[in-house]
Parts: structure tokens; C-alpha cells; sequence
């Protein structure tokens, strides 16, 4: 094989313009102008996307170009100089000055030989488009179909590092100036289609799997190229034509299936790879991702599903009040039991033997079903409506939740038409327990004061819940732990706005006075807060991960919500 020689001398001090892709090419000198030589327009792929330039061959297949045109790329000024018949291109500090004929050129005063001479064609001067272009900073390949132009760096053939559905590999690229066109066959293994090539119709098609992506050979806005027998174009337009999308961070993620769009909010966590996230469009349902991949590997018909402890199972409630528990692996659903009455905010036992929920229109009754017989057993029937917050403990013995006594109406007449006063004393919400191991299964009360409560979960030994004052806005909520019937403060000073647990460690989210947010952790009932995160991007809800320290957030977006997974201190979007 012969050794590659370079295209042109460089108009700099005489030396030789070179490029490692050009192949060896004499440039020879034509002795007089062509006057009336045929030139057309040639479709040349000018930083990576296709258009027609002014130009023609000399002996030797060299090739000049349209002065005119080519300043207009270059982003130079163009003058022609009657007096000394000197034609001058400029641009930021760089001046080239040509003559009709003559091969030698100055480039910021200097003379320097170019191996062709500028002819003038049809009264328009045409100048080596090689010398010209490296002149400016840029290069030119020609051994590329069409030819490569980069007005603003050189052409290269690189390796471009990706991730493809969350697995490490690398892309055949090749750099023009500031664009890179990356390889059509890498891309068309990466989404597991045939690549083929018509040459009639000079069309390139990709296709299989459901997908297709056709792309057009030298024609204008094409980024399609062709150098050394490989096909190169533009990555955004051919992963988007093949259904996929592109994540941009310090590693471009390829996701071949796209990602997961809509309003996608109450994360829950199946495994250390998978999460289960209720996503709603038209009718809302549970989708299953794959956090590597993030792609949707299963889709369940109920988007509010309570993850059995397994996390084998799911069991959501129909329209009709029928509860049913779904197979995650077959995702069968199977009706248990006959009780259509309306059941809110499943809960598993901890063993998995039963189900717990609010029970009625007015959620004024605590029950457990059979999670194998369908049976209905009530716990609670004390006529208090609206409960909510219902929570077990890790052994399964107790259960806690929040509930508020209606107001007393005082009425005018005894017939009850007009109401004079209403008596809200004692009807603040209050956290009640319940012992399930004894017989009547009574709840208590363990809080008193008048302050709203919220987020109430079984920390290890203690109760967490938060308080906040209903009359004054600007006081901070309180994050309150019960141990043994007593009660102090776990934090006081931050703007809690989500609380979660994973077993005695409490999770909280805080919106801090520069507008970010934070995740603190601390183990209660103890008040040593450790922050372990901090965003600009604004944060609604967490869910940690029960299998690492992952944490799912929850993020507002213009189209809706979208979930992120917090790993190793970066947010890395698993919807959109």
C-alpha cells in the first residue's frame, strides 16, 4: 500500500498543508485561466450537514472553489482590489491576498507558494479550496462522499465513549470542526437493526424490531457521509428516527426505547435495579422500569399499588371496590375476596398474611382482608371519619394512624335548619395507636395539642411524626418523635416539606432559605442530622431504597412529574 501524501502546501512560511485523512493527491499548475470551463454545483457536507458549493476540477482532480462562496462559509469578508488586481479574503486577524494566475499568495504580508493558481471562471474567481480552507483553520477531506468540509478545526476519525440502555461501549465518530457524525453501523448494532444500502436511489435505510430510519446520500441537509467505506450522520436525528432519545451528561445515555414520559410520581422500589412508578396519561397504571436501562419492562392495569414485603405481589382496589392482588412476574390479577365497599390506603402485613385499610365512603372504619380467604375483619369501627396515615410496625403488632373529631354544630331551633355556632374544641387532628395483639383493640391517642400532623410512620422503637402550627405560617414545622410515651423534638429549625423512613433511619427533605433542597438523614429518635444531598433542582417527594443507599425523588417538570434516582450523589432521570 502506498504511503499517503499530503493535498497542499500551507500558505504559512511554505510549509505543507497536511491532514492524516486526505489521501496523496499532486496538485499541478494550469498556465493560463479557464474562461468558459464548466463548474456546478457540488453537494459537499460543510460541518456535517450537506450543501451545494461552486466548484469544479483542475488536472490532478484538484479542487477550486467559488472565492465568493467559500468567504460566505469561512466567515470571511471578500474584496477585489481594482487597482493591483488583488482579490482579499479576511477574517479575525487572518488576511489572504490572491491573484488571478499567480501561485503565490500573501497571508498576513507574507509570500508564500500555493501549488494552483486562483483561476477566474466565468468572471467569478474560483481559489484551491484546500489551501484556502486550512489557511483559515479549517480542513478539507476528499476521500469522504461528499467531500468534508470543516470551516473551523480539522477532520478526524475518533471513538466517542456512550452508555446503550445503561451498558458501557463506544461509537465510531468522525469530527468535522465542532460536529461530530457518528458511525450508522455501530448505531444500527446499538438498536439490533439491519443496515442497508440502496445506491440507486443513494438512500440509506436502517430497520427492524419496529423500527425504521431512512437516510438520503448528497442531497442538501443530509448529515450522512460516507469515508473509507463506513457511513457516518448525525446521532440526535438517528436516534430520534429510531425511537430512541438521548440523555447528555458526562457520558451521552442512549436509551433505544426512549424514556418513560407522562406524569410518573409515588416511586416504589422492587430491588436495587427495578422500580415500580404509577404513571398517569389518559388512565393512570403502575410501570416497572429497569434503572440501568431505563427502559419499561412491564405495565401494570392499577396505578395505585401496594407492594406486598416480597415485593412479589401488588394489590390495588377497582372502581367497583374489588381488591385485587397481582403476580408481578405473570402480572395476572386475581380478585380476593367479594367486598365491594370502598378500600383506601392498603397496607401489608409485615408477614404478608393480610392486607389493612380504611374502610367506607368516609374512612370512619380500619379492616384487614385474608390476603388468602378474602375475609374481612374490622379493627376499628368508632365512627371517626376521614382517618388517615395508616402505618404498621416492623413485628406487625401495631398500627397508627391520624384522625380528627367533627365539629359540634349549635343550632338555633329545634327543628336544625340554622346553625348558630360550631364547637371545634377537641376536634384537632390527633395520632391514635392501636395494640392489634389485644382483644378489644382500642385506639389511643398519643399526641394532645392543636397542631396539624402529618407523615407518621414506626421509626425502630418510635413514632415520627410531623407537626405544624395551623395559625402561623412563618413557624417552622417540627419533626417529633414519641419513645415510650414521651415525646421531644428531632428537628425544629428546618423547613421539612416530605418525610421517610427505612426501618429506625428517618429521611427528610428541606427546602433551604437560598431556595435549594436538601436530604438529611438521622437515626431516631436521636436529632443528629447528617445532610446528604443538595440540589438546586426542586424536589417534591423521596423514597429510599430499601436494598442500598439509592433514594427515589420525585420532580416537577412543565409536562408533568418525573422520577430521578439519587445515586452516588448525582440525579440521574429514569422518566421524562
Amino acid at each position: 500500500m502506498s504511503v499517503k501524501k499530503m493535498l497542499a502546501h500551507t500558505l504559512i512560511a511554505s510549509a505543507v498543508l497536511a491532514s492524516p485523512l486526505i489521501p496523496a493527491t499532486k496538485w499541478s499548475v494550469e498556465a493560463k485561466a479557464v474562461q468558459k470551463q464548466p463548474v456546478q454545483k457540488t453537494n459537499w457536507s460543510v460541518n456535517g450537514t450537506v450543501m451545494p458549493i461552486s466548484s469544479t476540477t483542475v488536472s490532478g482532480g484538484n479542487w477550486i472553489v467559488s472565492a465568493p462562496e467559500l468567504s460566505k462559509l469561512l466567515g470571511a469578508t471578500y474584496s477585489y482590489d481594482k487597482k493591483t488586481k488583488t482579490y482579499k479574503m479576511t477574517k479575525k486577524g487572518t488576511v489572504v491576498q490572491v491573484k488571478v494566475h499567480d501561485k503565490v499568495a500573501a497571508v498576513n504580508g507574507k509570500k508564500v507558494t500555493m501549488n494552483v493558481a486562483p483561476k477566474l471562471i466565468n468572471n467569478v474567481l474560483y481559489v484551491p479550496a484546500v489551501a484556502v480552507v486550512q489557511a483559515f483553520g479549517g480542513q478539507l477531506q476528499t476521500n469522504a462522499s461528499p467531500i468534508l468540509l470543516s470551516t473551523n478545526g480539522s477532520v478526524k476519525a475518533t471513538k466517542t465513549a456512550v452508555s446503550i440502555d445503561g451498558q458501557a461501549a463506544q461509537l465510531h465518530a468522525i469530527t468535522v470542526g465542532q460536529k461530530t457524525l457518528y458511525s450508522l453501523s455501530d448505531l444500527a448494532k446499538a438498536f439490533g437493526v439491519a443496515i442497508n444500502v440502496d445506491g440507486k436511489s443513494k438512500t440509506i435505510t436502517l430497520s427492524g424490531k419496529g423500527k425504521k430510519a431512512t437516510f438520503l446520500l448528497h442531497q442538501p441537509g443530509s448529515s450522512v457521509v460516507k469515508v473509507n467505506g463506513n457511513f457516518y450522520a448525525d446521532l440526535h436525528g438517528t436516534v430520534t428516527k429510531l425511537g430512541g432519545e438521548i440523555e447528555k451528561g458526562a457520558t451521552l445515555f442512549i436509551a433505544t426505547n426512549g424514556f418513560l414520559k407522562g406524569l410518573n410520581f409515588n416511586p416504589q422500589w422492587l430491588s436495587n435495579e427495578y422500580v415500580i412508578v404509577t404513571n398517569e396519561n389518559d388512565e393512570p397504571v403502575s410501570k416497572v422500569v429497569h434503572i440501568p436501562s431505563r427502559k419499561v419492562i412491564a405495565t401494570i392495569a392499577s396505578g395505585d399499588l401496594s407492594l406486598s414485603p416480597d415485593k412479589k405481589k401488588g394489590a390495588y382496589v377497582d372502581d367497583n371496590g374489588q381488591l385485587f392482588i397481582v403476580d408481578l412476574a405473570t402480572k395476572k390479577a386475581t380478585a380476593l375476596g367479594t367486598d365491594d365497599d370502598v378500600k383506601v390506603e392498603l397496607t401489608w402485613a409485615p408477614d404478608g398474611s393480610s392486607i389493612y385499610f380504611f374502610k367506607g365512603n368516609n374512612s370512619d372504619v380500619i379492616a384487614s382482608m385474608n390476603a388468602q380467604t378474602g375475609e374481612v375483619t374490622k379493627i376499628v369501627d368508632d365512627k371517626v371519619k376521614y382517618k388517615s396515615d395508616l402505618r404498621l410496625s416492623a413485628d406487625g403488632t401495631k398500627l397508627i394512624y391520624i384522625a380528627a373529631k367533627e365539629a359540634k354544630a349549635n343550632y338555633t331551633d329545634e327543628s336544625k335548619t340554622e346553625i348558630d355556632t360550631i364547637d371545634t374544641t377537641g376536634t384537632e387532628p390527633q395520632l391514635y395507636v392501636v395494640d392489634l395483639t389485644s382483644q378489644q383493640k382500642t385506639p389511643t391517642a398519643v399526641t394532645t395539642d392543636t397542631n396539624n400532623k402529618t407523615f407518621s410512620f414506626f421509626a425502630g422503637d418510635a413514632i415520627v411524626y410531623l407537626s405544624a402550627n395551623p395559625d402561623d405560617e412563618n413557624e417552622l414545622p417540627a419533626l417529633k418523635a414519641i419513645v415510650g410515651g414521651q415525646e421531644r423534638n428531632m428537628a425544629t429549625t428546618m423547613n421539612i416539606t416530605y418525610v421517610a423512613t427505612k426501618g429506625n433511619i428517618v429521611f427528610v427533605l428541606v427546602e433551604e432559605k437560598n431556595g435549594s433542597y436538601s436530604i438529611y438523614r438521622a437515626t431516631a429518635p436521636q436529632a443528629q442530622w447528617t445532610r446528604i444531598f443538595n440540589t438546586k433542582t426542586t424536589i417534591t417527594a423521596i423514597a429510599p431504597s430499601p436494598f442500598g443507599n439509592e433514594i427515589a425523588v420525585t420532580i416537577p417538570t412543565d409536562e408533568g412529574e418525573k422520577i430521578a434516582v439519587l445515586i452516588n450523589n448525582k440525579l440521574i432521570d429514569i422518566t421524562k
